[in-house]
């Protein structure tokens, strides 16, 4: 994804009909107001229920991972999504519903183990073979779990060779983000490294477009946008078995009959409704979700992530259990010359999720569901509003302790703000001098602000929280925050009575975009565009706050949809197959 998303202003200091100070606590996190107005939209424990069961086979019980004791999340039904009628709560339910998804695994059973362990080595579903991990030129779709041909998330510092080529690194420029000093004076500030994936309907999707565009594959060309149907969804998944791209077998051919059945009520059919089950159904057993793969990639529909990563060894002592580890190949640097930081090896680390990016379509919605997740110790809000349960307008000025945040040092600013150009762009500037106290990154170099002074971390606040612009008079963005902070509050409470150990609990959904008639952005300013449309993540868009997820991801005037995705268009259409079918 060519990222450029969000450089908020601060909303000037206001008081709200209802004032609310802060109380320092001894960790910095996200604050969820506990009187938050509930009413618009919120997650019982029946409708939880639903997240943990799949209703195919007879599975209406959870399954959890056999180590940390972690429920799986099962995606949205992203081909029946519109039958729901939704509204703007459905579409920020659907972030967060995705991301535990995402961070769910694959080693399922039917009863939680009594120790729980949460090692760096959890099969989490994005980084297993329900997902392509995106190869480092941005040409290729690489398999993912045992038999893959690809690393799992080797991740990466690379940003942009020009401005319109996809970025692994930060968005729109060459900003690096390094943590603040830890406390600890034998530790050092991490750099945050980044990765991108895409689903396996993603790369079905791909394939099939592209071969038909070539004539390689006989058949009409397709529309250029994503599917958002159910029928186009099958059509994709008949393409993949066709193509040796999906497992073969009696459990998913059984899984094709019921999903997609000649009778044309694909997607919206339970198990009750048709009659034609496996002879052998899944059990509930370590192997449950991957012998149920077919049936997810067509939940899922089309769906691409951006992830954020730092060293678990630079975190404080006391987030031990709060975030989800992975051991990760990264670059690592020589930091000898303080100005001047050079590649010196390839290395796996343990390292600790901080942000997600998670798009992806649902019916009726080519345009994609824009999400962003991140953990809660990131960064401190700048001034926003909600509303709470007495129905008053409460403005949130500063709640939040002032030490112990990721990427602050507790002072709220009201800009970070990257003034330079980057030393990997081309052509390099002569001397690649820089006038901005953001530090910058080369292809295989970092360098200070003008490439004598010293690296330092940037100091980070959430500019613009929950994705609009604040102001005590705007009663759409006011509800809106206030959806999402309660949603919030209600995943977490769900997450915990299932698993108080579940380090999902402290990564939250800061806010959602889409349009309100499914159509496809042709710039930043669409009348259609609604939801968190200054959507931004601190770990991801910290130097990029400005025009929201669609100022960037639109057509530009274009009648190709795919443009929406900026990653699309490079990556080839030849997908590796599954070995041993």
């Amino acid at each position: 994804m060519k990222q450029g998303t969000c450089l908020y202003r601060l909303v000037g200091t206001a008081i709200g009909i209802w004032a609310m100070g802060a109380t320092a606590t001894a960790q910095a996190q996200t604050y969820f107001p506990p009187d938050v107005d509930k009413s618009k939209c919120s997650l019982s424990s029946s409708e939880f229920q639903s997240w943990i069961t799949l209703p195919l086979f007879g599975l209406t019980s959870p399954v959890y991972d056999q180590t940390s004791g972690m429920p799986y999340i099962f995606p949205v039904n992203g081909p029946n999504f519109e039958a729901q009628n939704p509204d703007h709560c459905d579409f920020y339910k659907w972030g967060a519903q995705m991301f535990l998804w995402l961070t769910s695994t694959i080693d399922d059973v039917s009863t939680q183990p009594a120790t729980r362990h949460y090692p760096p080595t959890l099969p989490l579903v994005f980084n297993t073979e329900f997902f392509y991990r995106l190869s480092s030129d941005h040409k290729e779709l690489l398999a993912q779990g045992e038999g893959g041909n690809g690393d799992n998330l080797a991740i990466s510092l690379r940003t942009a060779k020009k401005d319109e080529d996809e970025s692994i690194g930060q968005a729109g420029g060459n900003g690096v983000l390094l943590t603040q000093k830890p406390a600890d004076a034998t530790k050092q500030s991490s750099l945050t490294y980044y990765g991108v994936h895409t689903n396996r309907q993603y790369g079905y999707f791909l394939s099939l477009y592209k071969n038909l565009l070539s004539g390689k594959t006989k058949g009409t060309p397709l529309p250029p946008q994503f599917p958002t149907t159910a029928a186009e969804t099958c059509a994709v998944l008949a393409y993949a078995q066709q193509n040796n791209y999906v497992e073969k077998g009696l459990i998913p051919a059984a899984i094709e009959k019921l999903l997609c059945p000649p009778n044309g009520k694909s997607g919206t059919m339970t198990a009750t409704e048709n009659p034609a089950k496996p002879a052998t159904a899944p059990t509930q057993s370590s192997s449950i979700i991957p012998q149920i793969e077919p049936a997810v990639d067509f939940l899922s529909m089309a769906v691409e992530v951006k992830s954020s990563w730092v060293e678990a060894a630079t975190l404080p002592a006391d987030s031990a259990g709060k975030y989800i580890l992975q051991n990760l190949k990264i670059p690592v640097y020589d930091r000898s010359n303080p100005n001047h930081w050079m590649v010196k090896e390839s290395a796996t680390r343990e390292m600790a999720l901080v942000g997600m990016h998670v798009v992806g379509t649902v019916q009726g919605h080519p345009e994609m569901v824009w999400a962003t997740i991140e953990h809660e110790n990131n960064a401190p809000n700048a001034l926003y509003y909600y509303t709470n349960d007495k129905n008053q307008v409460v403005a949130v000025s500063d709640p939040q302790t002032k030490t112990g945040w990721l990427y602050s040092n507790g002072e709220i600013v009201d800009a970070v703000t990257e003034y330079a150009k980057g030393c990997d762009s081309t052509p390099m500037p002569a001397g690649c001098i820089f006038t901005s106290d953001i530090v910058s990154v080369g292809d295989n170099e970092i360098i200070g602000p003008n490439g004598n002074d010293p690296i330092q971390p940037s100091n980070v606040t959430r500019l613009n929280p929950w994705g609009n612009a604040q102001t005590q008079s705007d009663t759409t963005a006011i509800s809106q925050t206030t959806q999402i902070i309660s949603l919030n509050r209600d995943v977490k409470t769900n997450l915990v009575a299932q698993n108080a150990t579940d380090p999902r609990q402290y990564y939250f959904l800061s806010g959602a975009v889409w349009t309100s008639d499914g159509s496809i952005p042709e710039h930043g300013n669409a009348t259609a565009i609604t939801g968190s449309p200054l959507l931004a993540n601190t770990s991801m868009e910290t130097f990029e706050q400005a025009n929201g997820c669609f100022g960037c991801h639109n057509t530009f005037g274009s009648s190709d949809g795919l443009e929406i995705s900026h990653i699309f268009d490079g990556i080839s259409p030849d997908l590796p197959t599954v070995p041993g079918n």
